[in-house]
């Protein structure tokens, strides 16, 4: 249905969506080139058969006062006077008050006039707010364009989806101010505006706390466009903050200028001697080639290289986020560019806020490079909430060293009765049970990263009384030893993963565990003869079955890991089958992208266990995709149990 933004992938904020229009589907992160009505260098059909353009932008002000133009726009649609069967978004003629400070617009008239010409998205004429403005400035423009924001998203879009745009300057509280009333109007398509004078300034610090800001403010179930940040340098670190699309003139203007973009930055076609892009434009022609080329043949071949490097970055995000590596690619490009680099420090710095949204776990390690790596919000957090569970009770405590020994297997453990093991990793000392969890085990390192943290500092945390050093690898030594491992690891890893309290909770009674023949690994936990938990190696920690379930839902209160799910949705969860997010009517706030949870009726009855693929907010603002991945439902789960032949 035209509007339905639905979440199909997702690496921290950033989101591989859906977005449906009167035109077509859009996949997100997506570029919507620049279409200037009155001098088209490359047509919309063209750039999708060459660049795979999804949607395109056109202005309505430069259609609305372009003498027959209008008309023809009117006559034939926006579709029409573009020869563009795709989606279309138009702007309003708000950038053009920035350029030109002395343009008249009507800010009803212009959302009427792109809504009859037939506009996907018809965007709300906003007040441009400056970096220069000063606060109470700011403050006017956020109140201006919110009230013309209500004012379009009540009248409806008819055929177009609204657009809404959140101002305010610099100032990150305006900005979360505007977002949050942009966000109350009922709007289809939220825009970040007021920020090319950032990028033009490569002021990104300062656009990051602007995004962040933003973002803190916006609904989550709603396509965040910021405006004019078209450029391939600063794309992975927006779409990082949880921007979905972008719109680009750069690529024909710099193109004009002799300019050419790469993900590093632009470099002039005069200055270019040995050519080392391999798009379709630079292969078939030298620099010198180009150089040589009339003026409108050059600045066409210009503009088709700039399209296609920002359409291959935009392929090379969306594949980071299929793979959980995005904040590798930000870190590695930042580091090659001191302003990109700044605002990377910068975005660190929003570190709370950002892991709200990030995973105990990805499909890709982490690199780490220097402390500024293990600043990370997934990294930081592991050592915060790793750094709080305790090796076990013994009266001491042996710290693991060796040279590039960081690691060792817990089940190759052999210590004493009264030690506990621990290790010493490159982000801190955590128990030696946890070293198989992400990101230790899975990420590289770097020598220059140390812990800040020494071994009888880490005694004296936990009230040891003596420090044991034990150079190069633990050695196996038997059975029993191998299930007091079992043990110990599946207590730390519970704490670390669920609480203390669930682990507690879920490793009462009569424990069994089930190990690997081949590697000796752990594999499942099971109690009292039904299995709870099963070991992900994968991440080095647990997916829940329906038995560990029933205990968590009977050891933590209510809201706890909790979704809850509305009465039409029942059966189907109670059966095995995914969470809708239009079937959730609440869920613990403290629940994480990819946290094991319970869903629960109404009345706080246990229908199902399985993995959360949003937070909270999320799940109440998304009208469209799954919520909770079901792995094991109520009465799938007594089914499961039953003799071969009463199944």
């Amino acid at each position: 249905m035209k509007g339905d933004f639905e979440l199909l992938e997702r690496d921290g904020l950033a989101r591989i969506c859906r977005l449906e229009t009167g035109h077509g589907v859009v996949e997100t992160p997506a570029l919507l080139p620049v279409i200037n009505p009155n001098r088209k260098l490359l047509g919309a059909t063209e750039m999708r058969r060459l660049f795979g353009t999804q949607m395109v932008i056109t202005n309505s002000y430069i259609i609305s006062r372009t003498e027959g133009l209008r008309e023809r726009a009117v006559r034939e649609g926006v579709h029409g006077i573009l020869g563009y069967d795709g989606p279309v978004m138009t702007d309003s003629g708000t950038f053009q008050t920035h350029v030109y400070s002395d343009v008249s617009v009507d800010p009803a008239g212009i959302v009427a006039f792109q809504k009859s010409i037939g506009s996907d998205v018809a965007t709300v004429f906003d007040v441009f707010s400056e970096p220069d403005f000063t606060r109470e400035k700011a403050a006017e423009a956020v109140a201006t364009t919110s009230a013309r924001a209500a004012k379009a998203a009540s009248a409806g879009g008819g055929g177009s989806l609204i657009a809404a745009t959140v101002q305010g300057g610099i100032y990150p509280d305006l900005r979360e101010q505007a977002a949050r009333e942009i966000s109350s109007t009922g709007a289809d398509y939220f825009s970040i505006g007021g920020v090319v004078p950032l990028m033009e300034g490569h002021r990104f610090g300062e656009l990051a706390d602007v995004i962040v800001a933003s973002k803190k403010g916006l609904a989550p179930g709603r396509p965040v466009h910021l405006f004019g940040a078209g450029h391939p340098q600063m794309l992975p670190l927006a779409v990082l903050l949880g921007c979905d699309i972008f719109d680009s003139a750069s690529y024909v203007k710099y193109a004009y200028d002799g300019r050419m973009m790469f993900p590093e930055g632009s470099f002039n076609l005069a200055e270019i001697r040995h050519s080392w892009c391999t798009c379709p434009v630079c292969t078939s022609a030298t620099a010198d080639e180009l150089r040589g080329m009339e003026a409108d043949e050059r600045v066409l071949n210009l503009a088709k290289h700039n399209l296609y490097t920002l359409s291959s970055e935009i392929a090379r995000i969306r594949q980071a986020i299929h793979d959980g590596s995005l904040w590798n690619l930000v870190e590695s490009r930042a580091r090659g560019d001191p302003q990109l680099f700044d605002a990377f420090a910068r975005v660190l710095s929003h570190r709370r806020y950002l892991e709200r949204f990030e995973p105990l776990s990805r499909k890709s390690g982490i690199g780490f490079v220097d402390s500024l790596t293990a600043s990370r919000p997934d990294a930081s957090r592991f050592a915060e909430r790793a750094g709080a569970v305790r090796p076990g009770s013994g009266d001491k405590v042996a710290i693991i060293t060796g040279e590039r020994q960081y690691f060792t297997h817990f089940d190759s453990t052999s210590r004493a009765p009264d030690e506990d093991a621990a290790s010493l990793t490159p982000l801190g000392i955590f128990p030696l049970a946890l070293t198989e969890t992400y990101p230790l085990s899975q990420s590289s390192y770097s020598a220059s990263v140390r812990a800040a943290e020494k071994p009888g500092e880490y005694a004296a945390r936990f009230g040891y009384s003596a420090v044991r050093t034990v150079e190069g690898k633990w050695r196996r030594n038997g059975r029993q030893q191998a299930r007091e491992s079992s043990a110990d690891q599946a207590r730390a890893v519970c704490e670390y993963q669920f609480g203390p309290g669930a682990a507690r909770a879920l490793l009462a009674g009569r424990m069994e565990y089930a190990r690997s023949r081949n590697t000796g690994k752990l594999r499942g936990i099971s109690s009292e003869g039904r299995q709870i938990l099963f070991f992900r190696t994968e991440d080095g920690l647990f997916s829940l079955k329906f038995h560990g379930g029933e205990i968590l839902h009977g050891a933590l209160p209510p809201p706890a890991m909790r979704v809850v799910c509305l009465p039409d949705a029942v059966p189907f969860v109670s059966s095995g089958r995914s969470l809708f997010t239009r079937f959730v009517a609440e869920a613990d706030d403290g629940i994480l992208p990819g946290n094991e949870c319970i869903v629960v009726d109404g009345n706080d009855t246990l229908l199902a266990v399985g993995r959360a693929l949003l937070r909270r907010e999320e799940m109440l603002s998304f009208g469209k995709g799954v919520a909770v991945d079901i792995r094991e439902g109520r009465n799938s789960s007594l089914s499961s149990q039953q003799p071969e032949g009463m199944k």
